[in-house]
């Protein structure tokens, strides 16, 4: 995870570079699908011996973006 300053030189250059930003939003887009893709098929396969360590680290994932606040 970096840094607070590093997290906070890496959203000011998205800021002014909108076009980059929109694209990695588009790569992240690209691969929840692919995790949706294979969460489906590990349930398919019903391998359940790591899917709590999976959905430990997605639950993570989750928590590290957060909305810009409009006060900044």
């Amino acid at each position: 995870m970096p840094r607070r300053e590093e997290a906070t030189k890496l959203g000011r250059y998205h800021e002014q570079h909108p076009n980059t930003a929109q694209s990695l939003l588009e790569a992240a887009w690209r691969h929840c699908g692919a995790i949706q893709d294979i969460i489906d098929r590990l349930n398919e396969a019903d391998t359940t011996a790591q899917a709590h360590l999976l959905a430990n680290r997605l639950h993570r994932l989750a928590f590290r973006i957060r909305p810009a606040s409009s006060a900044e």
